[in-house]
């Protein structure tokens, strides 16, 4: 049917939630011109003089169809892109706009490998990323309409409300469009066949519970055992993104259990310091025992009170270091790469899942390489006290760290005094400073408080307008700390700056109860 020519011309991509011969049929029947193009219409019927070149004129239109879909040696120009050009463009904008640090070219590789099926390379993804079952694939997620609205803008798609449309009429009747691909003796479509699937596409059922598009992956794959290990692209800087944000949604709920004023007051020192995610107990509960340990052992001489923590990125950073020091050092047969892996398979709960490979390994050899390896301020006093003293006081301080709720002022004294290292004197090395460290000291006091004043000015009106706009009745919000993930917001950075001038933050009310995650500012 040449007529249809125009229309897998403008959307016959392959990208969408069912096999990619799926897919470009499906697109090309669920588009809608605006305008008629006659520049693929059959000819209309010749007299005899011009009979002799029908013949020669549809071989014209099949080869500029042809030359248009497959791609040449070459990029082509962005207005004379191919649909095949589109379509990868598409793929690859899909995959880096809904996994976070997966870089362009190991996008590609993970393509190459799904043979283009875009589901099967999201599936190897989140297998290689040890995605849990809450985190995987959900074609009505938010996050996956958003990178397929980018896929759609790239590939040069005129209508993302009617491709969506189209993405899930194809889901809700993909048995059948399943069993017309596949039917013996189909090598190619009748008239019938097209309307028949055309008039499916115009009415898409409602999508239920067990219509996930995911369960089909592994049959097209080949393979129904995928096996990670032979992914052929190593994402150590990709897999390390997705074990720091996992690591931050930690620090979030850790923080969100001290009582906010103590933690503005000065648990923000020991928290920012020496509050690693690694250590004998949960990643939150680690956090929170490391924090208060460091405080009540190496205490300021003045206390500096706070209400904005500018970024956590450099506490989770090195936490996720000591992590992988953790993992390699009882496991040295092993790469970086792998360790993360590990990471992932064990949720980050490392010593525990040490424990069970390894029973009665971890002692001061691990922690210790974990806190050099995590920049600690003294890792030898770390060492000493996670492996040989917090064993006799543990059980005491998980009972009193049960639940998910802010912890009394009462119970974080209590936790201190338990931690508490009575036969061992600590204490932390001083620096005297020059003059010109001093006023340097001075001056980014004075820069910080007046960021501090500016960022809470920011998040208290987008909570003010957020009430607003949500007409919430009886909502009050006591706005406490706010944790940033950026400290250098507003600075002119340049194309290859890992640094950003916007930030994503979360606010925390008196409670302890995040409240808001603002626009980025």
């Amino acid at each position: 049917m040449p007529s249809l020519a125009p229309r897998l011309l403008a959307a016959g991509v392959c990208f969408g939630f069912a096999d990619p011969v799926t897919n470009i049929i499906a697109n090309t029947l669920s588009f809608r011109e605006s305008e008629p193009d006659l520049s693929f219409r059959e000819p209309e019927p010749d007299d005899a003089k011009r009979r002799k070149h029908k013949r020669k004129r549809k071989t014209n239109v099949r080869e500029g169809v042809f030359s248009k879909i497959v791609a040449g040696d070459s990029p082509s120009p962005p207005e004379l892109r191919t649909v095949a050009e589109r379509s990868l463009q598409g793929l690859v904008s899909f995959l880096t706009s809904y996994f976070r640090y997966l870089p362009t070219w190991d996008a590609l590789r993970y393509l190459s490998l799904a043979r283009a099926d875009l589901l099967v390379a999201v599936h190897l993804i989140e297998e290689d990323r040890c995605y849990h079952r809450k985190h995987k694939f959900r074609v009505c997620s938010p996050a996956v309409k958003s990178a397929l609205k980018c896929a759609v803008c790239s590939a040069g798609q005129t209508n993302f409300a009617v491709f969506l449309d189209g993405c899930f009429a194809v889901v809700s009747h993909v048995s059948s469009f399943t069993n017309t691909l596949s039917a013996e003796g189909c090598c190619c479509f009748t008239v019938d066949d097209i309307s028949w699937l055309s008039e499916l596409l115009a009415t898409p059922l409602k999508l239920r519970k067990h219509d996930e598009p995911m369960k089909l992956v592994r049959n097209r794959f080949n393979d129904p055992v995928i096996d990670v290990e032979n992914v052929p692209c190593h994402l150590t800087e990709a897999l390390r993104g997705t074990i720091m944000d996992r690591v931050h949604g930690h620090y979030l709920k850790a923080m969100s259990r001290f009582p906010m004023k103590d933690l503005q007051s000065h648990h923000h020192r020991g928290l920012l310091k020496a509050g690693y995610c690694f250590g004998p107990l949960d990643l939150v509960s680690n956090i929170i025992v490391n924090t208060l340990w460091y405080g009540i052992s190496f205490s300021p001489t003045e206390e500096f009170e706070v209400n904005m923590i500018s970024t956590l990125r450099h506490v989770e950073a090195r936490s996720v270091n000591g992590l992988i020091a953790f993992v390699l050092a009882w496991f040295p047969e092993i790469s970086k790469h792998q360790a993360m892996i590990y990471l992932l398979n064990s949720n980050l709960d490392v010593c525990n899942t040490v424990q069970m490979t390894k029973p009665k390994v971890c002692d001061d050899s691990g922690y210790m390489a974990a806190a050099k390896a995590a920049s600690h301020p003294n890792p030898e006093a770390y060492s000493e006290f996670v492996s040989r003293y917090f064993s006799g006081v543990r059980s005491r301080v998980i009972s009193l760290l049960q639940g998910s709720q802010v912890i009394s002022s009462a119970k974080i004294s209590e936790v201190c005094t338990l931690l508490a290292i009575p036969t061992v004197e600590l204490s932390e090395p001083v620096v005297e400073l020059t003059e010109d460290a001093m006023k340097r000291i001075t001056q980014y006091k004075e820069e910080f408080l007046s960021q501090q004043s500016l960022v809470r000015r920011k998040v208290e009106t987008a909570l003010r307008n957020y009430k607003q706009s949500k007409v919430i009745l009886g909502s009050y919000y006591d706005l406490g700390i706010i944790c940033g993930l950026n400290d250098c917001v507003g600075e002119v950075t340049g194309v290859f700056d890992t640094k950003y001038k916007y930030t994503h933050n979360n606010s925390m009310d008196n409670n302890g109860k995040k409240i808001l995650k603002p626009p980025s500012q």
